[in-house]
């Protein structure tokens, strides 16, 4: 069986990571991974609103720079949702 605690911590850090990639990690102590996590995680946000077109009639074909971005994001923040799991289960 799993502890309590244990669980409690993986399912905060989930829900941290889940908001902003980074969280989860400053959650669990991991500070340096948690700043690892955010600066690319703020910057492809960023990014990516930079790069969403104005019209309305322009979101229907999508740039390959914005799907581009959006993987990327996608990307970091699963990853930083499965790691701050993984850590706090330890």
């Amino acid at each position: 069986m799993s502890d309590p605690a244990r669980r409690r911590r993986q399912v905060v850090g989930f829900i941290l990571s889940g908001l902003f990639p980074g969280l989860g990690q400053l959650y669990n102590r991991e500070y340096l991974k948690g700043v690892l996590f955010i600066i690319p995680g703020a910057a492809l946000n960023w990014l990516a609103y930079r790069a969403v077109p104005t019209d309305l009639l322009a979101l229907a074909q999508p740039s390959a720079k914005l799907l581009l971005l959006l993987a990327a994001l996608l990307a970091v923040w699963l990853w930083a949702i499965v790691d701050a799991w993984r850590v706090a289960g330890r």
